[in-house]
C-alpha cells in the first residue's frame, strides 16, 4: 500500500499538467473550428494556404519534440515547459498582428516551436507509478477534452466578438497562464522509475504507437479543416450553430467512453482497443463525407471522439510502459513528434485535398486510411504487445 502522500503528489501533479496542457490545446482549439471561414478575409487566402496556417503548427512541433525531450532529460522538465510556453505566446502575438497569410503561417509556426508534449508526458510518467499511468493519463487527456468542449461553446462567441486576430491574441494571454500554472507545479516527494529498464528491448512497439498517433492526429486536423466548410455549404449548418453539434456529441461520446476506459484500466487492455478504435474512426469519416441530416451527423461525431478518446488515452500510457526510465524525455519525444506531424499533415494535406477534391473527398480518403491501419494493425498489437509482460 503507497503512502497517502504519495498518492497525493501523484494526483497533483497529474491535475497540474493536465490544466497545463489543457490551457495549450485550448489555444489550438479554439482556432480550429472557425480559421477557414474567417481566413478567407485576409489577402492571399487560399484553401491550401489556409489549410497550412492550421498545420503548420504541428510541422514545428514535430521537429522539436526530440530536442525539447532532449534538453528536459539534461535541464529538468519544468525549465523546459516554461521556455515552451513562452514561445507559444510570442507566436500568438505575431500571428495576432500580422495582416497577411503569411504572417499568420510564420506566427503559428513559431508556436508550434514550444513543443512540450513530450516534455509533459515524460515528466508525469517519471513521477507516477507504472500501474497508475493510465490514470494519470487519462487525467491529462480529460484536459484535452475539457478544452475542447471549451473552444466549442466559445470559439464561434469569441470570435465574432473578438475577430480572427483578437482570437489569436488570447491564444498568446492562454500561453502565458499556462507558465503561471507550470510555476505551481508541486514538489512531489515520488522518486522517479529508476527501477525500470532504461532500455528499450525494442523499438518496434514505439514505431507502432508513433505511426498510430500520426494518423490519429492527421485524421482529426483534417476533420477540422474540412467539415466546418461542409456543414455550412452542403448541409446549410450556419457556422454559429456548429457548437450545437460539437458539444451534445463530445459529452456524448465521453459518457460512452468511461465505462470503457475503466475495463481497459482493470484489465490492462489498453492495446486491444487500438485495432476497433481506428476501424470505427474510418467508417465514421467514410460515413461523413456522405450528407445525412443533423441527426445523423451528429450520431456519426459522437462515433469518432468515442474512438478519437479512448486511443487518447491508451496510446500515452503504452508508450510510457515502452520506453522505460532512461532519457524518457527524448523518446517520448519521438512519439510527440509524429503526434503533430499527424497534424500538419492533416492541415496542409487536407487544404490540398478540399482545394483540389472537395471537402467529401478529403474524409473519405482520411476514413479510408484510418479503416486500412486498423485492420492491419490487429496483428501488430498481438506480437508487440500482448504478448509481453507490463512493467
Amino acid at each position: 500500500m503507497q503512502p497517502a502522500s504519495t498518492r497525493s503528489a501523484e494526483l497533483r501533479l497529474a491535475f497540474t499538467l493536465s490544466g497545463v496542457i489543457a490551457l495549450r490545446m485550448l489555444g489550438l482549439f479554439l482556432i480550429l473550428p472557425v480559421f477557414m471561414v474567417l481566413a478567407h478575409k485576409v489577402p492571399g487566402f487560399t484553401p491550401q494556404l489556409g489549410g497550412l496556417a492550421v498545420g503548420i503548427y504541428g510541422l514545428t512541433q514535430a521537429v522539436l519534440q526530440q530536442p525539447f525531450g532532449w534538453l528536459s532529460d539534461r535541464w529538468g522538465r519544468k525549465q523546459v515547459m516554461l521556455l515552451g510556453l513562452f514561445l507559444f505566446a510570442a507566436g500568438g502575438t505575431v500571428a495576432a498582428v500580422s495582416n497577411t497569410m503569411t504572417g499568420l503561417i510564420a506566427g503559428r509556426a513559431l508556436q508550434g516551436c514550444g513543443a512540450i508534449a513530450g516534455v509533459a508526458m515524460a515528466f508525469a510518467a517519471d513521477f507516477t507509478r507504472p500501474e497508475k499511468r493510465p490514470i494519470t493519463m487519462a487525467i491529462i487527456g480529460i484536459g484535452i477534452g475539457s478544452a475542447f468542449l471549451v473552444s466549442m461553446v466559445a470559439s464561434v462567441p469569441l470570435a465574432n466578438v473578438l475577430g480572427l486576430h483578437g482570437l489569436l491574441a488570447l491564444t498568446a494571454a492562454l500561453g502565458l497562464l499556462g507558465m503561471l500554472l507550470v510555476l505551481t507545479t508541486p514538489r512531489s516527494n515520488v522518486k522517479p522509475a529508476l527501477q525500470e529498464s532504461t532500455v528499450v528491448q525494442s523499438m518496434k512497439p514505439v514505431w507502432l504507437l508513433a505511426i498510430s498517433v500520426f494518423l490519429l492526429h492527421a485524421a482529426m486536423t483534417l476533420l477540422f479543416v474540412v467539415l466546418p466548410g461542409l456543414l455550412v455549404h452542403r448541409d446549410n449548418f450556419a457556422l454559429s450553430d456548429h457548437w450545437k453539434l460539437y458539444i451534445p456529441t463530445m459529452i456524448g461520446s465521453v459518457i460512452l467512453m468511461l465505462p470503457v476506459l475503466r475495463w481497459m484500466g482493470v484489465r490492462k487492455a489498453e492495446s486491444t482497443i487500438l485495432p476497433w478504435a481506428f476501424a470505427l474512426l474510418g467508417v465514421a469519416l467514410m460515413l461523413l463525407s456522405r450528407g445525412f441530416s443533423v441527426a445523423w451527423t451528429a450520431a456519426l461525431v459522437v462515433a469518432y471522439f468515442f474512438a478519437f478518446n479512448l486511443l487518447e488515452a491508451a496510446m500515452p500510457a503504452l508508450v510510457a510502459r515502452v520506453t522505460g526510465g532512461g532519457g524518457r524525455g527524448r523518446k517520448m519525444g519521438l512519439y510527440s513528434t509524429f503526434q503533430f506531424l499527424g497534424a500538419f499533415t492533416g492541415g496542409a494535406g487536407g487544404g490540398i485535398l478540399l482545394g483540389a477534391f472537395g471537402g467529401g473527398v478529403a474524409l473519405a480518403i482520411a476514413g479510408a486510411a484510418c479503416l486500412v491501419w486498423g485492420l492491419s494493425a490487429a496483428g501488430l498489437v498481438k506480437r508487440f504487445f500482448l504478448t509481453s509482460q507490463p512493467d
